[in-house]
């Protein structure tokens, strides 16, 4: 009968599940599909780098300096050379203007007493004095007086040997006044320069 089996159906679909029909694919076939998981973000920690562990200093050696950089060790220590004294600290004359050096010292040795001259650029020891003051030496030796080297800062290295060049000649008369006199030349055995020549009154008997 149409009629009792369409009602039939119709009474059959009022308890039907109202659950949707299963989706075609994998989802048909009882699989479930998982959504992606989220990425989580970097924590602080993550962002970190890590370190690395500063060497340790053992004993006697130089810190670190910060920053990674090497320890840079002090510059070394030159010694100090310090010049010697001249042994006259008051000098009479000073051998810087020849023009009026013949008459200042004459003068003096005229006195009798020593007179120190202060050479303001030294000569060295192996070499003839300069002239006015050569002449002088000259006449000492001449006059039969004595011309002797005193070396000082530290011993003397070979001054002995030069005495036939170091005087340069010249007339005796203007130099008579060196005839009571010897001298004596300070030589800085370091530099091996003349820095004062002194005349001494010459011994009696001389």
């Amino acid at each position: 009968m149409p009629l009792a089996s369409g009602n039939a159906l119709a009474q059959s679909g009022v308890g039907a599940s109202s659950d949707p029909a299963p989706a075609a694919g994998a989802t048909g076939r009882g699989v479930r599909i998982l959504p992606p998981e989220p990425v989580n973000a970097p924590t602080v920690a993550d962002k970190q780098q890590v370190q690395p562990e500063p060497s340790r200093a053992t004993a006697g050696s130089p810190a670190a300096q910060p920053g990674g950089l090497s320890p840079v060790a002090p510059p070394a220590t030159l010694p100090v050379l310090t010049a010697c004294d001249r042994p006259v600290a008051t000098p009479a004359l000073r051998f810087s203007e020849q023009a009026q050096f013949d008459r200042l010292l004459r003068k003096k040795l005229r006195t009798g007493r020593a007179v120190t001259v202060d050479m303001d650029t030294p000569y060295p020891a192996d070499r003839e004095a300069p002239l006015p003051l050569g002449a002088w030496l000259n006449e000492i030796k001449q006059s039969g007086g004595s011309v002797s080297v005193a070396p000082y800062c530290q011993k003397g290295r070979g001054l002995g040997g030069f005495f036939a060049k170091l005087f340069g000649g010249g007339p005796a008369r203007p130099y008579k006044a060196a005839r009571r006199y010897d001298a004596v030349l300070h030589v800085d055995a370091v530099d091996q320069v003349v820095t004062q020549v002194e005349f001494t009154p010459r011994k009696v008997g001389q």
